[in-house]
């Protein structure tokens, strides 16, 4: 990877003044008051930030041009993902997938539930809260479902109501194992669509206008944390990252499910 050739400290110095001219242009003067800061650097400031492209002096003062605007975003972006990564930090001990790490910034002022002693359920109260009732649900599962949840999805396949999920094939066995019945009433069921794909990068539920994405423990399986968002940006990422997991997966076959189990067990 290529990197920058100017001194990226110095930029992020010089990031408030093209934050302050982004939408008008200001000259030297206003920029001195706005930003608290000498004649001598706002002459040095401005000067350099023109002769980089990222200024331009017009005869009005001085305004961020397009590559200045691309770098004042990339900032604020970082400082997003910062915000992101210290208070999510007990859901990204868990998960290390790219799809979520590069995009961190989308979730800097999601919700975070954190199981504790007291209450170790708290990461699965999001997924009862929204799966009660919805108009739209579409999810990505790598761990079994708590049996709660596979309680409402049970209501759902009998009342024949819409929904997808994509799981792995090691949460079909871990909900066939825990409950039978309770699995092939909601596989047989003609509403929900059940797929499933060998690779996928955590467990994702969009909700309506929510995003919900979990952390389970990978020895246990249990939950150790989970976020919610209703962020619109998020939620256009998640329904893109949905849309490219299901063009891969398959559409669930119970026969061939049972003859993959089977042969596992006799093996």
């Amino acid at each position: 990877m290529e990197r920058y050739e100017g001194d990226p400290h110095q930029l992020l110095d010089r990031v408030p003044l093209l934050t302050a001219a982004r939408d008008r242009p200001l000259d030297r003067s206003q920029l001195q008051d706005e930003l608290d800061i000498s004649r001598a650097t706002a002459y040095r400031r401005t000067s350099t930030l023109s002769e980089e492209g990222l200024l331009d002096q017009q005869p009005g003062g001085y305004q961020t041009t397009g590559a200045g605007r691309a770098v004042v975003e990339a900032v604020e972006q970082f400082e997003r993902s910062l915000v992101a990564i210290d208070r999510l930090e007990p859901l990204l001990a868990q998960l290390s997938a790219p799809e979520l790490t590069r995009n961190v910034h989308l979730f800097a002022d999601a919700d975070l539930h954190v199981a504790t002693p007291q209450n170790p359920n708290e990461p699965i109260e999001p997924w009862l809260e929204h799966f009660e009732e919805f108009d739209y649900f579409r999810s990505l599962v790598v761990a079994g479902c708590p049996p709660k949840v596979t309680e409402l999805g049970i209501e759902h396949a009998r009342d024949g109501v819409d929904f997808e999920a994509i799981c792995t094939p090691l949460a079909l066995q871990a909900d066939q194992n825990a409950s039978e019945e309770a699995f092939e009433t909601i596989a047989n069921a003609d509403a929900p669509s059940l797929y499933t794909h060998s690779a996928l990068p955590f467990t994702m539920g969009i909700v309506d206008d929510v995003v919900i994405i979990g952390g389970f423990d990978s020895e246990t399986a249990l939950p150790v944390a989970s976020l919610t968002t209703e962020n619109p940006e998020a939620r256009e990422w998640a329904k893109d990252l949905y849309r490219r997991y299901r063009r891969d997966a398959e559409e669930l076959d119970l026969t061939e499910m049972d003859a993959g189990l089977q042969s596992v067990t006799n093996d």
